[in-house]
């Protein structure tokens, strides 16, 4: 493992709550462990988005360069990716 780089965070005292109760837990070891599962949660996450724009966005804009008209309309595709990325943010929009 690279050599662990330290960063100071301020957080809201629920959610500092939520990293204590984790420790208390026996789920995790430290805050610091954490904290690295849950960037490692939001990397997946902007990963898992960015397949999904490559898969399925990127296409339909192809499709649509030759002639727009053929194509979803801008509002359509933004709806589109907000829906989705409540879905893996677990939000109900």
């Amino acid at each position: 493992m690279p050599q662990a780089v330290k960063r100071c965070v301020a957080l809201p005292p629920e959610q500092v709550q939520f990293v204590d109760t984790m420790v208390a837990s026996g789920a995790y070891e430290s805050s610091g462990a954490v904290m690295r599962a849950a960037l490692r949660a939001l990397q997946a996450r902007d990963a898992a988005m960015e397949r999904w724009v490559l898969a399925q966005v990127v296409p339909v804009l192809g499709a649509m360069h030759p002639s727009p008209a053929t194509g979803l309309a801008d509002d359509y595709l933004r709806a589109a990716v907000r829906r989705q990325e409540a879905v893996w943010l677990g939000e109900d929009r």
